[in-house]
Formats: structure tokens, sequence, C-alpha cells
């Protein structure tokens, strides 16, 4: 059967290995520290990163980006409330109503602010206020999914950069 790929078979092979390597060594450590209920936010950082590309420029931005994503998830999980006690709605409608002005206001800030910056990448602030509904642990879980996350941004830079290094294309 052809290769679809358009990299050479032995490049894939590094790839299975160095990265399948790279999972399981950290699948290993979650479970052993006991912390295995954040193992998900490695695979967020993860594929993030390698959606997004493994220019070593752009990394500070990913990590940046994600951090300021834990303080929009407290205003996520709070602003809905908030407006409840000040508008005379109920807190479905309020929690619609700050969903709508969290995003735009997300959108419009890093969009237009940050864009090219350490908080302009979007898609990792989305990442962060996902890791934190999706725990539902609320903010407190911050710590633990940001680390989690990282963990998993950093292991694509480094298995990317071992990967070069095997098939000669880093020095």
């Amino acid at each position: 059967m052809a290769n679809p790929n358009k990299l050479p078979q032995p490049v894939i092979n590094t790839i299975a290995i160095v990265r399948g390597l790279a999972f399981a060594l950290v699948t290993a450590l979650y479970f052993i520290l006991p912390i295995q209920e954040y193992l998900w936010c490695v695979y967020v950082g993860f594929f993030l990163t390698m959606a997004l590309g493994t220019d070593y420029k752009r990394m500070p931005s990913y990590i940046c980006s994600l951090i300021a994503g834990y303080g929009w998830a407290f205003l996520y999980l709070n602003a809905g409330g908030w407006l409840a006690l000040i508008l005379p709605f109920s807190v479905t409608v309020c929690v619609v109503i700050s969903e709508f002005i969290l995003t735009g206001g997300l959108l419009f800030i890093h969009l237009t602010y940050f864009a090219g910056g350490l908080l302009g990448t979007v898609p990792a602030v989305f990442a962060a206020v996902a890791t934190i509904f999706a725990t539902g642990q609320g903010i407190g879980a911050a710590p633990a999914c940001g680390g989690s996350v990282i963990a998993g941004i950093l292991m694509a830079f480094g298995t990317t950069w071992v990967i070069d290094k095997v098939n000669g294309r880093r020095k």
C-alpha cells in the first residue's frame, strides 16, 4: 500500500516511536503522582501545538495566551451569576448574555490589541477556558489544567526537536 503522507517512511517511524514513548512516559508520571485525571489536558496542549505549528518563536505566545485564558475562565464561570445579581433576568438568560459579552470581548481584545504578540494565540486562550469547563471543578483546577496543557505544549516542541535531530533536520 502506498504511503499517502508526504513524509518519508523513516520520518514517520521516528515520529511514531518518539511521540509514543513521550506519551507513555508522561502517562506513567501522571499515574505515579497521581494526577491522571488531568492527563487529557496534556493532549489538549499537544494537539493545540501540532495544529498551530512548532515554530519555537511562537511557544511563549502559546503559553502566555493559555495563562491569560485562565483569567478569562474565571470570568466565564462567574459573569452570569454577577449579571443575575443586577439584572432582572433569570440566571440562564444572564449566562447567555455573559457568553456573548465575554466571547465577543475576548476575540475583540486578543485579535485587536494582542495579535502577533504574547497574548495573541486565541486558540490557546479558549483551550484554557475549555479545560476549566470540562473538569467541572471550577477555577481551582487551573494550576493542574494549565500545568498539564503546558506539559503538552512542551512535549510537542520537545518531540519535534528530537524527531528533527534524529532525521538530520537540526544541527
